[in-house]
């Protein structure tokens, strides 16, 4: 009876949705699919919902050692990634990687109650999982295919430590020597205040050098306000850290943690498919960039925080304190501290910025992040 009543609420919402990245947010962020946890049902119609996905623009499955649908599963323990690809016309054996993570928390996050126990994970990490889709989709539609094989993973367990990419990164399903870059998505078509709906961040593009930060800037343009932000910004807390760790160029984008995070209210009316949409749109230009032009070279000795980081995270505070009144008066004063602090550091110039600085905008940061993970879950989506 469980397998009929989720092929009937996944039929119901893919003919209401208007478009496949509201479809695969709502099936995989329903209740019935209760919170996505690894090793339950739950997670293997989640499974399924994807691969039906992958293989509806041609992907095929990578593990040779197994037939049918179970090519594009990667079962480890107490976990299953799933992962498909589209074959380049040109350069086949050279991969761009896109993934995000899949799973989320079963029942067991914050606000649970009897009236509402499903941790349905919207915006984490259902928006990710379906923006990777989609990419995949944008690039299996290229005349001829894409030049470079492009892999599309989504990742289980990564609630649990990231350990389905540690995993792959262990155990990969085309090598990695020949993975030229990973484009990672987790938490996305999120706000993190009224004053941010227009904000996301690009975190640890410098992993690629100029070469993929200059892809980064290129394809947002003007499309949303995409901060550019070091590896170091994202607290190592999504699976892109993994791809560092064996000298992947990876660029990861994200909405950051806000008052939604981990909390039985990250449900489909958060969500906010209109930037969803554009961060997806962002997200296939680097990916096409990849698969066709020059590959990056990985830089494993770029410095922790740079003077750059400064003025990215003054613009995002500047433009946080116009909702400073949705904090209480002790957060108040963590936030102008930080904004006096920050001021004073690109005050000082670039010529000027030291150990002390990158101390400083670090600390500053993780506070900031503690912050805005604090209040009411709205979503703040414009009226």
């Amino acid at each position: 009876m469980r397998r009929m009543s989720v092929l009937i609420a996944v039929a119901v919402v893919v003919g209401a949705a208007c478009t496949p990245l509201q479809t695969h947010v709502t099936v995989l962020a329903s209740d019935a699919f209760a919170g996505r946890n690894n090793a339950t049902q739950a997670s293997i119609d989640s499974q399924n919902y994807i691969i039906g996905q992958l293989k509806n623009y041609g992907a095929t499955g990578l593990n040779t050692g197994a037939t049918g649908d179970d090519t594009f599963r990667q079962p480890f323990t107490d976990g299953t990634n799933v992962v498909g690809v589209i074959k380049g016309r040109e350069l086949p054996n050279e991969y761009v990687i896109v993934g995000g993570h899949y799973d989320h928390l079963g029942s067991t996050c914050r606000g649970s109650v009897p009236a509402d126990s499903i941790c349905n994970g919207a915006t984490d990490n259902a928006a990710g999982a379906a923006a990777a889709i989609e990419v995949g989709h944008a690039l299996a539609q290229l005349p001829g295919g894409p030049r470079r094989s492009v892999v599309i993973a989504l990742w289980d367990r990564e609630e649990d430590g990231l350990l389905g990419s540690a995993f792959y990164v262990a155990h990969p399903l085309v090598p990695l020597n020949q993975t030229i870059a990973y484009v990672n998505f987790d938490i996305q078509g999120a706000n993190l205040l009224p004053s941010l709906r227009t904000t996301s961040f690009a975190v640890g593009a410098e992993t690629g050098g100029t070469r993929l930060t200059d892809a980064v800037k290129t394809a947002v343009g003007t499309t949303l306000q995409t901060h550019l932000v070091s590896s170091i910004f994202g607290q190592g807390r999504s699976d892109y850290v993994n791809f560092t760790s064996v000298q992947v160029p990876n660029v990861f984008f994200s909405d950051s943690t806000g008052p939604c995070y981990h909390t039985v209210k990250d449900e489909l009316d958060v969500v906010d498919f209109g930037k969803l949409a554009k961060e997806t749109d962002i997200a296939t230009k680097v990916t096409e960039d990849l698969v066709t032009g020059t590959p990056p070279a990985f830089v494993g000795n770029a410095p922790l925080a740079t003077f750059a980081d400064a003025v990215e995270l003054q613009s995002v505070v500047t433009q946080a304190l116009g909702d400073i009144g949705r904090f209480t008066p002790a957060q108040q004063a963590q936030l102008a501290q930080f904004m006096s602090d920050l001021d004073a550091v690109v005050g000082r110039g670039e010529g000027q910025f030291g150990q002390a600085d990158i101390t400083t905008i670090l600390g500053g940061a993780v506070n900031a992040v503690n912050l805005l993970t604090s209040g009411t879950c709205d979503g703040f989506l414009a009226p």
